[in-house]
């Protein structure tokens, strides 16, 4: 089903989250997808933007798909619009969050899917986050956007509450050099854990935070920034 995109109004956005509590409550209920549509809880957008509901294979295709749609939209127009992402993320509510055969749903807290616009919170929504990321980044970053469009990896997760870390193209480029197989298209393992063993994930973000204090991050390559890095990261260079 295709549809045009809209905004959720507060009460569309308010209907939203009840339906929220209702399924984690137990509910079995289908989203409420004829409020998309509805006067009473949303509005057009000034440009007329189309949307189909395909099946999306990961993160990567979602966000290349939204940048193709949306790139006659003024950023700063839908970047921290609440309603526009909270409407895409209605109308595709059965890919973030899955039934399972009994039909309930798992959906976790609502700023998957309702966008909060604290930094801390802002690349949790499911959308928004990949979608942006895409953005800064394009194909440099299947570290980021592999893998099932309901579910963040603990790479995305620290990686993404980080500002000056998620904006760097260099140490998000290393970061891809470094733990994602090329090969087998897709993250290595053992890596994203959260302890501080050395060459691990959370490793590499101390280390780079040390070093932005002293090197100028944002002008440096990926490879330049892995130049930069101990000797216990040369496991996952090779």
């Amino acid at each position: 089903m295709g549809g045009s995109v809209r905004t959720l109004n507060e009460k569309g956005i308010q209907k939203f989250r009840e339906y929220l509590i209702d399924i984690r409550e137990g509910s079995i209920q289908p989203p409420p997808r004829d409020i998309l549509s509805s006067s009473v809880y949303s509005s057009d957008l000034d440009n007329s933007i189309e949307v189909e509901d395909i099946l999306f294979s990961d993160k990567y295709e979602m966000a290349k798909f939204f940048n193709s749609r949306f790139y006659m939209l003024s950023h700063s127009k839908i970047d921290r619009n609440a309603g526009f992402w909270s409407w895409l993320a209605l109308y595709y509510f059965n890919q973030l969050c899955p039934p399972n055969n009994s039909g309930k749903r798992s959906p976790g807290q609502d700023y998957r899917y309702i966008l909060e616009l604290d930094y801390r919170r802002y690349y949790r929504h499911l959308l928004v986050g990949p979608y942006n990321i895409f953005l800064i980044h394009e194909d440099r970053v299947p570290l980021l956007l592999s893998g099932a469009i309901d579910k963040s990896s603990k790479y995305y997760e620290e990686l993404s509450s980080r500002q000056g870390l998620i904006t760097n193209r260099g140490v998000i480029e290393a970061a891809n050099l470094l733990y994602f197989d090329s090969k087998q298209r897709k993250p290595k393992r053992g890596a994203a854990v959260t302890s501080r063993k050395p060459g691990t994930l959370m490793r590499f973000i101390d280390v780079i935070q040390q070093f932005d204090l002293t090197h100028d991050l944002f002008s440096m390559t990926g490879e330049e920034v892995l130049a930069l890095l101990p000797s216990e990261f040369d496991e996952w260079i090779k």
